[in-house]
C-alpha cells in the first residue's frame, strides 16, 4: 500500500502503548535506497518523550522503521532513547 508523504504532515503521532509524541512535521528521505529514513516530529514537549531528550522546543527525528501503522494517526513502537532518536540536524522551519 502507497501512502502521499503529504498525507502523514501533521498527523499525531502515538506509540502502541497509547502514549503521544507529537506531531509529523515532515520527512526524512534516503535519496540513494528511494526510501522514507524518519519521520520529523513537532510538538515533543508535549509527548512522553519531553522528559528524554535534551531540548524539547526543538523538532525530532524518529527512524522510520518504528512506525508500525498510519491511518488516522501514526503508530509507533515505543521507542529506546539510547541513540535512536536525534535533534533534527537540518533547519527545519
Amino acid at each position: 500500500m502507497a501512502i502521499k508523504i503529504s498525507e502523514t504532515l501533521g498527523k499525531e503521532i502515538y506509540t502502541t502503548k497509547g502514549l503521544y509524541v507529537g506531531k509529523a512535521y515532515d520527512a526524512m528521505i534516503n535519496l540513494e535506497k528511494a526510501s522514507v529514513s524518519g519521520i520529523v516530529v513537532s510538538d515533543v514537549a508535549n509527548g512522553c518523550l519531553r522528559d528524554t531528550i535534551s531540548d524539547p522546543s526543538k523538532k525530532i527525528v524518529l527512524p522510520y522503521n518504528i512506525v508500525t501503522s498510519i491511518g488516522n494517526i501514526i503508530l509507533i513502537k515505543p521507542p529506546a532513547t539510547g541513540g535512536m532518536i536525534k535533534k533534527s540536524s537540518s533547519p527545519i522551519l
